[in-house]
Protein backbone atom coordinates (compact mmCIF):
# COMPACT_ATOMS: atom_id res chain seq x y z
CA UNK A 1 0.00 0.00 0.00
CA UNK A 2 2.68 2.63 0.14
CA UNK A 3 3.55 2.87 -3.20
CA UNK A 4 -0.25 4.38 -3.44
CA UNK A 5 0.13 6.78 -0.43
CA UNK A 6 2.02 9.82 -0.94
CA UNK A 7 3.87 10.92 2.62
CA UNK A 8 4.60 14.44 3.05
CA UNK A 9 5.54 16.69 5.83
CA UNK A 10 6.10 20.57 5.90
CA UNK A 11 7.46 22.93 8.31
CA UNK A 12 8.87 25.90 8.81
CA UNK A 13 8.92 29.77 7.76
CA UNK A 14 8.44 28.99 3.50
CA UNK A 15 9.56 31.24 1.03
CA UNK A 16 8.48 31.27 -2.30
CA UNK A 17 11.52 29.69 -3.83
CA UNK A 18 10.81 27.21 -1.01
CA UNK A 19 7.05 26.75 -1.99
CA UNK A 20 7.63 26.16 -5.71
CA UNK A 21 10.16 23.93 -4.78
CA UNK A 22 7.95 21.70 -3.28
CA UNK A 23 5.40 22.42 -5.96
CA UNK A 24 7.86 20.84 -8.25
CA UNK A 25 8.53 18.03 -6.29
CA UNK A 26 4.91 17.06 -5.43
CA UNK A 27 3.93 17.33 -9.02
CA UNK A 28 6.92 14.94 -10.23
CA UNK A 29 5.34 12.30 -7.17
CA UNK A 30 2.04 12.58 -8.57
CA UNK A 31 2.96 11.92 -12.07
CA UNK A 32 4.68 8.80 -11.05
CA UNK A 33 1.51 7.51 -9.56
CA UNK A 34 -0.12 8.05 -12.86
CA UNK A 35 -2.49 4.79 -13.51
CA UNK A 36 -3.41 3.78 -10.25
CA UNK A 37 -4.67 5.48 -7.80
CA UNK A 38 -3.31 7.44 -4.80
CA UNK A 39 -4.16 9.09 -1.43
CA UNK A 40 -1.72 11.84 0.30
CA UNK A 41 -0.63 12.16 4.02
CA UNK A 42 0.38 15.89 4.65
CA UNK A 43 1.52 16.88 8.17
CA UNK A 44 1.84 20.46 7.95
CA UNK A 45 1.99 21.06 12.05
CA UNK A 46 5.11 23.98 12.47
CA UNK A 47 4.16 25.04 8.80
CA UNK A 48 4.38 29.01 8.02
CA UNK A 49 3.67 30.48 5.19
CA UNK A 50 3.55 34.36 4.76
CA UNK A 51 0.70 35.93 2.79
CA UNK A 52 3.34 36.87 0.39
CA UNK A 53 3.71 33.43 -0.89
CA UNK A 54 0.65 32.06 -0.72
CA UNK A 55 -1.06 35.12 -3.28
CA UNK A 56 1.76 35.35 -5.05
CA UNK A 57 1.15 35.56 -8.79
CA UNK A 58 3.60 33.16 -9.77
CA UNK A 59 1.29 30.37 -8.26
CA UNK A 60 -1.41 31.43 -10.68
CA UNK A 61 -0.28 28.91 -13.23
CA UNK A 62 0.43 25.63 -10.73
CA UNK A 63 -1.96 22.81 -12.06
CA UNK A 64 -1.36 19.50 -10.20
CA UNK A 65 -2.66 16.56 -11.48
CA UNK A 66 -4.82 14.77 -9.05
CA UNK A 67 -6.92 12.78 -11.78
CA UNK A 68 -6.23 9.54 -9.81
CA UNK A 69 -6.35 10.88 -6.48
CA UNK A 70 -8.95 9.99 -3.92
CA UNK A 71 -7.90 11.54 -0.74
CA UNK A 72 -5.92 13.71 1.10
CA UNK A 73 -5.56 14.14 4.42
CA UNK A 74 -3.66 17.40 6.64
CA UNK A 75 -2.40 17.22 9.84
CA UNK A 76 -3.13 20.67 11.43
CA UNK A 77 -2.05 23.03 14.16
CA UNK A 78 -5.57 24.73 13.64
CA UNK A 79 -8.44 23.80 11.56
CA UNK A 80 -7.75 26.94 9.26
CA UNK A 81 -3.95 26.25 8.67
CA UNK A 82 -4.25 25.29 5.13
CA UNK A 83 -7.01 27.35 3.99
CA UNK A 84 -4.40 29.39 1.50
CA UNK A 85 -3.99 25.67 -0.39
CA UNK A 86 -7.99 25.21 -0.79
CA UNK A 87 -8.48 27.07 -4.16
CA UNK A 88 -5.74 24.37 -5.67
CA UNK A 89 -8.53 22.00 -4.77
CA UNK A 90 -11.53 22.56 -6.57
CA UNK A 91 -11.73 21.83 -9.86
CA UNK A 92 -10.16 18.05 -8.58
CA UNK A 93 -13.44 17.59 -6.36
CA UNK A 94 -11.79 16.56 -3.85
CA UNK A 95 -11.86 18.21 -0.09
CA UNK A 96 -8.67 17.81 1.88
CA UNK A 97 -9.72 16.45 5.59
CA UNK A 98 -7.99 18.12 8.73
CA UNK A 99 -6.84 16.00 11.64
CA UNK A 100 -5.44 17.65 14.42
CA UNK A 101 -3.35 14.09 15.59
CA UNK A 102 -1.41 12.02 12.86
CA UNK A 103 -2.91 8.62 14.62
CA UNK A 104 -6.58 10.24 13.53
CA UNK A 105 -4.92 10.96 9.76
CA UNK A 106 -3.57 7.25 9.52
CA UNK A 107 -6.71 5.68 10.84
CA UNK A 108 -9.01 7.82 7.82
CA UNK A 109 -6.34 6.91 5.73
CA UNK A 110 -6.39 2.96 7.02
CA UNK A 111 -10.45 3.30 6.35
CA UNK A 112 -9.99 4.26 2.72
CA UNK A 113 -7.28 1.25 1.84
CA UNK A 114 -4.47 3.31 1.50
CA UNK A 115 -2.65 1.85 4.83
CA UNK A 116 -2.36 -1.87 5.45
CA UNK A 117 -3.85 -2.66 8.63
CA UNK A 118 -0.67 -4.06 9.85
CA UNK A 119 1.49 -0.89 9.65
CA UNK A 120 2.13 0.99 12.39
CA UNK A 121 2.24 4.82 12.98
CA UNK A 122 6.23 4.21 13.15
CA UNK A 123 6.35 2.92 10.27
CA UNK A 124 4.15 5.82 8.41
CA UNK A 125 6.57 8.48 9.97
CA UNK A 126 9.57 6.74 8.70
CA UNK A 127 8.04 7.22 5.16
CA UNK A 128 7.52 11.37 6.07
CA UNK A 129 9.37 13.24 3.49
CA UNK A 130 11.18 16.66 4.82
CA UNK A 131 10.57 19.36 2.55
CA UNK A 132 10.96 22.56 4.45
CA UNK A 133 13.56 24.04 5.83
CA UNK A 134 13.49 23.60 9.96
Amino acid sequence: MKSRLIVVQIKGQWTLQTDMAYLSDLGETMNAMRGNTWAVLVDMRGWVVPISVSSSPLKSDVNLDRRNQKIECWVVDSPSQGDALLPYFVESGIVPRCFSEISEACACLQNAGYIDKTESIDEINWLVRYLAPS
